[in-house]
């Protein structure tokens, strides 16, 4: 018996894709998040015959990423163009989540904590502005769950087919599109940070797509290069996919409502699920 029971979140960004007899899913993701969506995962991918991803998520394909991101010396800083009193306070929040309890006397943790007093320009010098956010936002959210790899890691478990909708090349690219002008505006509104955290957390475990999209309009990664540019690149695999086999396609939660549009002009019937 789970005793723990009333602690799982029930997963709400599920959509049934039908037409002609044929029945897949489509999953919005969140790339990091505070929940595990372990069991609602594996009952999604029990049945289906190929799982599809946005890109690899292998541990050398996520190392080409982060490798291709700290080549960056010729990149604009992020650290020269935010406000001081901003770094002062990004600063405080790093040298707070790596003051951890649990850091041991001599650890690689407790001696940068003690020697660097500038924590964010050891994150943010050298590195390509869309790694130097995504290494400071997700330090600072403290959120220990991917989805993505979580699924990734169940579908291995399960056997499944694997399929991916574009190349880590693919992917770097649409990184690199990111303007650096939206990445500089977010961060310098650090004390909207918490209440952003807060209504993305209610909007996803809601699945209330149209509260995502209102909501979530700021946020770097909301851009051409990332939605506009890959959203039919998406659509168009997963469709593929799905007219021959039932499939289980797992896709940043902001791609839903593109790709989700697209399929119902298509002729599909989309159907909200709760898993």
């Amino acid at each position: 018996m789970n005793l723990f029971w009333w602690k799982r979140k029930p997963l709400r960004t599920v959509w049934r894709i039908e037409k002609e007899g044929r029945t897949s899913f489509l999953v919005g993701t969140a790339h990091f998040f505070p929940h595990s969506f372990r069991k609602a995962l594996t009952k999604l991918m029990n049945h289906a015959e190929i799982v599809i991803f946005e890109g690899p998520l292998d541990k050398e394909s996520m190392a080409k990423v982060v490798e291709y991101g700290r080549k960056g010396v010729h990149s604009p800083s992020i650290y020269d163009a935010l406000e001081p009193t901003v770094i002062r306070e990004i600063n405080r929040q790093l040298r707070s989540r790596l003051k951890a309890p649990t850091t041991s006397p001599g650890s690689y943790l407790d001696l940068l904590y003690r020697t660097t007093p500038d924590l964010f320009e050891v994150h943010t010098r050298g590195v390509r502005p869309w790694l130097a956010f995504f290494t400071v936002w997700s330090t600072l959210l403290d959120w220990k769950y991917s989805m993505d790899v979580e699924a990734f890691q169940i579908a291995k478990k399960l056997g499944k087919r694997i399929q991916y909708l574009e190349s880590i090349e693919d992917q770097l690219a649409a990184l690199d599109g990111i303007p650096f002008e939206r990445i500089v505006k977010f961060l310098n509104h650090i004390d909207y940070w918490n209440a952003y955290r807060e209504l993305f957390l209610k909007a996803f475990l809601l699945g209330d797509l149209e509260k995502f999209v209102s909501m979530t309009g700021e946020f770097p990664t909301r851009c051409e290069s990332i939605l506009a540019n890959r959203d039919p690149i998406f659509f168009r695999g997963i469709k593929a996919f799905s007219e021959k086999e039932d499939v289980v396609a797992f896709v940043g939660v902001a791609h839903i409502p593109g790709i989700r549009k697209m399929f119902l002009d298509e002729g599909y019937q989309v159907t909200k699920e709760e898993v």
